[in-house]
């Protein structure tokens, strides 16, 4: 997939290698202009950590990311990575698999999206819609989850839209309160008419 334009002036790339993928600083930078408005009211040192994530993530060489950019500048993201309870051995993770208890092997041999952020200065442009579109597309038939926190939001009603259901509920959010974990399963067959 290359790149394509959105709303007439937004490049969307999707990025497979770490010389493509943005820096850490723009990441940062992102997610804390999108997480300190409302609904979400996070402190910077959120951004910090989803920043620390991303960096960890991209060294593992697995990452799978799309960013849209608008004149050079960073303003919409979507990155993930596969899924494998086998190679998650730390204590977020086994957090997680504690608190989804049956429902955890759901997860396993699926994406994960860690992240998806806007500028919220950039809305009601479908930047955000158009950045996970094109992640989802690019991890092709396999299904997918996130984390995010459980309150209703502009990102909770785009991924409902894109078929993502709640599965349960993980580890703490930055909003101090368990996250929604939310599953997107693999499309199925087509049914047949009749």
């Amino acid at each position: 997939m290359g790149p394509c334009t959105v709303d007439g002036v937004v490049t969307v790339h999707v990025e497979f290698s770490e010389q493509d993928l943005p820096a850490r600083e723009d990441v940062r930078a992102l997610y804390a202009a999108a997480a300190q408005r409302p609904p979400l009211n996070e402190p910077a040192s959120s951004a910090e950590l989803f920043a620390s994530v991303y960096e960890a993530s991209v060294r593992s060489d697995r990452v799978l990311a799309v960013s849209a950019t608008d004149e050079g500048r960073l303003v919409a993201f979507a990155y993930g990575h596969p899924w494998l309870w086998e190679e998650q051995t730390y204590p977020w993770a086994q957090e997680l698999q504690d608190r989804l208890g049956e429902d955890a092997v759901k997860l396993d041999g699926t994406y994960s999206l860690n992240l998806l952020a806007r500028d919220p200065d950039e809305r009601y442009r479908g930047l955000g819609r158009a950045v996970l579109t094109r992640w989802i597309q690019a991890i092709g038939e396999t299904a997918c989850w996130l984390q995010t926190t459980d309150i209703e939001s502009p990102a909770r009603r785009l991924y409902r839209s894109l078929a993502f259901e709640a599965l349960g509920h993980g580890p703490q959010a930055p909003n101090g309160r368990p996250g929604l974990v939310l599953l997107r399963p693999a499309p199925g067959p087509p049914t047949p008419a009749g």
